[in-house]
């Protein structure tokens, strides 16, 4: 396997040299026994780590020892989302109505206290036209959030219903005719679902 095609990576200091060591995944770093091959140059589970990056994510924002590093990584998610902020639908709407359908890449992104996102999304599009409601079952998009992935880089717009549990539903764009059937991606072809109701529809026509 390439290097670079090792997606984690921890960084820590012997003997005044700063010294990496890159893995394929989460799950092999756990697996690993330090230190490796009784290597000298290896960290143990006492080594303070200098870093911890996921996709050049860094995942901490402070230093931990190997052995805690380990433990705090043992539930890890990589698909979890990182939430930063939460908007109203109105001042997500105030924010994007500028450049909601703007064609010039230069002009799409919008600052949302410090973050630059990009506010032409066909998604926002489709919640903005079309209501935030899902058609299927009625259930409405009541706010979003600001979130990111761990191996993003920027942050994007989540819009959420609640359920009568008190739970988070993640509103949808979906295509009305199927792309496998030859829909176009285009706000014609567009309708506002909750992620439960997508799923369930798949690729099949509406009846």
């Amino acid at each position: 396997m390439r290097r670079k095609d090792k997606k984690f990576k921890i960084q820590y200091k012997v003997d005044d040299k700063v010294l990496s060591l890159r893995f394929e995944t989460i799950r092999d770093f756990l697996e690993t026994d330090f230190p490796k091959n009784n290597n000298s140059m290896s960290p143990t589970n006492d080594t303070e780590l200098l870093s911890v990056t996921w996709h050049k994510q860094p995942l901490f924002e402070k230093c931990f020892k190997l052995g805690e590093v380990k433990t705090l990584l043992k539930d890890f998610n990589p698909t979890k989302l990182l939430r930063k902020e939460i908007y109203s639908i109105e001042e997500a709407r105030d924010k994007v109505k500028d450049v909601l359908f703007e064609k010039d890449k230069k002009l799409v992104k919008v600052d949302f206290d410090g973050d630059l996102i990009k506010g032409n999304s066909q998604r926002y599009q489709t919640f903005f036209t079309k209501g935030c409601k899902c058609v299927v079952c009625g259930i409405e998009g009541k706010y979003f959030a600001k979130e990111r992935h761990l191996q993003d880089k920027s942050y994007h717009l989540n819009l959420y219903a609640v359920d009568n549990n008190g739970d988070e539903i993640l509103m949808t764009k979906d295509h009305i005719m199927p792309r496998s059937k030859g829909g176009i991606d285009d706000i014609s072809n567009y309708q506002t679902m909750c992620k439960l109701c997508n799923e369930a529809k798949g690729n099949k026509l509406e009846d």
